[in-house]
């Protein structure tokens, strides 16, 4: 299922870079592209698709000729410009905090330091791994990001082929924290996403997931306690539990209805088309 805007206004938009969060789970993918106008966030398209239980096995994309007709099938539906923003689980990627250089370091100097840093952070050669980092005003530091090359270029390998360039790939905890920040919930709030038997969660300061947690009530006495206010979103059901709020994805953004039945099961999508681009 796909829902773009009228011809008209796709025409308008498609002299401009559409900005698309695309979040593939097993079961079903989910696609958000939005355009930066006057009036804020627009969403010109979204997209979601059924898909089978097995597309992702520990995390990892499994290219089969099913999910290459899915998604050529998308990428003929978009403009020729867009910005593709991809997530990847939680569990594929590794993070360790860095502290800074006494001496500010600029490109090309700041990337040797990071590269010899993750020589002792990563327990893996540092020639298998595709590391990012982004900085930590809060702690002064940076946080290091490192996936495993083999499994980035699974990930790419589908996406290629069907004829799609990925600009990035974005940490799925990283996706869910823009798309909270962007909100703009009441102090002390926690969203909630549930994926299979994982949970995310972020306050738009900081996300994290955790795996095989006995249910909800156990992970906020873990990870939330002192949360005032739980919003939740499950990627597969429309239900939630008691005590929380229904989120919806698409608050910060502009829209024509309809939306999808499930709103919830966009949140990544949207937090990655939400990420502001690299400069």
């Amino acid at each position: 299922m796909s829902i773009f805007l009228d011809d008209k206004e796709i025409a308008r938009m498609t002299l401009h870079t559409w900005q698309i969060g695309l979040d593939i789970q097993n079961r079903q993918c989910c696609a958000i592209a939005i355009l930066r106008r006057r009036q804020g966030w627009q969403l010109c398209h979204w997209w979601q698709q059924r898909l089978a239980q097995d597309t992702l096995r520990n995390g990892v994309l499994q290219s089969s000729p099913e999910l290459l007709t899915v998604l050529t099938r998308w990428r003929k539906r978009l403009p020729l410009r867009y910005s593709l923003r991809v997530g990847l689980p939680a569990q594929l990627v590794l993070q360790q905090p860095l502290s800074l250089p006494e001496l500010p370091l600029k490109e090309p100097a700041l990337s040797r330091f990071i590269q010899a840093a993750a020589q002792r952070l990563f327990p893996v050669d540092v020639r298998e791994l595709a590391l990012d980092y982004r900085l930590d005003p809060t702690h002064n530091q940076l946080c290091i990001t490192a996936a495993r090359l083999d499994v980035v270029q699974q990930w790419l390998a589908p996406l290629t082929q069907a004829g799609l360039k990925p600009r990035v790939f974005e940490l799925a905890t990283h996706a869910l924290k823009m798309v909270t920040e962007q909100a703009q919930l009441a102090a002390g709030s926690v969203v909630v996403l549930r994926q299979d038997a994982r949970y995310l969660w972020s306050d738009g300061i900081s996300a994290a997931s955790l795996a095989e947690v006995d249910g909800l009530s156990a992970l906020r006495e873990q990870a939330f306690p002192q949360a005032s206010h739980l919003f939740y979103c499950d990627a597969d059901n429309l239900s939630f539990p008691e005590g929380t709020r229904p989120f919806s994805p698409f608050q910060p953004l502009r829209y024509q209805p309809p939306l999808p039945d499930n709103p919830g099961a966009f949140a990544l999508a949207t937090g990655l088309a939400l990420r502001k681009e690299d400069r």
